[in-house]
């Protein structure tokens, strides 16, 4: 184990700098600056309208706006994995080139809604920038790979990044992801078992929020499943875990007190609750799928916030039960080696994963 974040947390509460930092991000105004970053893009984020520059084919992205139900206009991306692009690329070539506000006269749509093995990847981004950056369109590509003919792809920038109207808050982000959600529903007509929902970081709270929201209604929605990519427990532990450009957390003292800890979450204003959110999900009688992936070497959210997560939903999963011999019988653990190690965990129609890679997670500091 390295001794680098110890000594880290051990400067950080001798100087005693993280007092004046917690005190400072107990400011609503400069914890929403923090947790969101909306007001940082950088190039070739700024490309949203010629996606092409991004490296993709001509016309294989739609870019189109939707609205919320609270007066937004949200940015968005549907994009047609190259399988199918290739199948169809003189149809592709032929089409006009923009931002469209007729988006169901578009092929790409067209392909998606009359294939009814065709799935729909909705992608929840992380703070900063747009669904233009580079990190991001990389995974766009990687995950259509798998399925290059089955697997579209719906990227859309929450409001107030990029070009979607309004300032980020919590419910405001949620009305984001339903609305996003409803058009899948309705305007792409795809039935629930046809959408998968993806979040990383920031996202992972946004997409948890929208699957608690829809298995909440009267008559609940079910999604194909739910992936969680370098996930938090709440808000105040988020802070507390985060590190700054990967090498400072400075408030990392906080978490080590357990009064103070729960103090700090006591002054978030935006609280995005998803270890509540999760456990709630899985009380319900469903065949509820949940994947967890994190990295050991992430230098901006540790993955043991991915670990708590995974054991809050099993263990609310397995309540009614012999609860701890439901939790060990169902367990599997599998050794990947140098990719890491995933456990599965199985019980009544409910499927929980989490695969904690050994590496992978250097991740940007403008760029969650």
């Amino acid at each position: 184990m390295s001794l680098y974040g110890p000594i880290v947390i051990l400067l950080a509460t001798v100087s005693g700098i993280w007092i004046p930092c917690t005190l400072l991000c107990c400011v609503p105004w400069v914890q929403k600056q923090m947790l969101y970053l909306h007001w940082v893009t950088l190039f070739p984020g700024k490309w949203l309208e010629e996606p092409e520059r991004a490296g993709f084919l001509k016309n294989q992205i739609v870019p189109f706006r939707l609205p919320t139900k609270d007066g937004e206009r949200l940015f968005a991306w549907l994009i047609a994995p190259l399988g199918i692009y290739s199948k169809n690329v003189e149809s592709f070539t032929r089409e006009t080139t923009g931002v469209h506000g007729d988006v169901e006269a578009k092929l790409a749509l067209k392909l998606l809604r009359d294939d009814p093995e065709a799935r729909l990847l909705i992608y929840f981004h992380g703070n900063t920038a747009t669904v233009a950056q580079s990190r991001r369109t990389e995974e766009y590509r990687m995950y259509s790979s798998g399925a290059s003919d089955k697997l579209f792809i719906l990227a859309f920038d929450y409001r107030g990044f990029g070009k979607s109207t309004g300032t980020p808050s919590e419910q405001g982000l949620i009305n984001d992801a339903e609305a996003v959600v409803e058009w899948a529903l309705n305007v792409a007509g795809l039935s629930s078992d046809r959408i998968v929902l993806l979040g990383h970081s920031l996202g992972t709270a946004v997409s948890t929020a929208i699957a608690h929201h829809y298995m909440s209604l009267d008559v609940p929605v079910e999604f194909a499943g739910l992936i969680l990519c370098a996930s938090f427990t709440n808000c105040g532990k988020a802070f507390s875990s985060y590190s700054i450009a990967g090498v400072l957390p400075l408030l990392a003292p906080v978490k080590l007190i357990p009064a103070l800890q729960r103090w700090f979450s006591s002054q978030m204003r935006d609280t995005w609750l998803t270890d509540q959110r999760l456990s709630a999900l899985v009380r319900q009688p469903s065949r509820f799928q949940l994947v967890m992936v994190h990295a050991e070497n992430d230098a901006t959210m540790p993955w043991n916030q991915t670990e708590e997560l995974f054991k809050t939903a099993i263990r609310a999963a397995a309540e009614g039960s012999s609860e701890s011999e439901a939790i060990n019988k169902q367990l599997r653990v599998i050794d990947l080696g140098e990719a890491g190690r995933q456990e599965v965990w199985k019980f009544e129609g409910i499927n929980i994963s989490k695969l904690i890679a050994k590496h992978g997670g250097m991740r940007s500091f403008f760029v969650e």
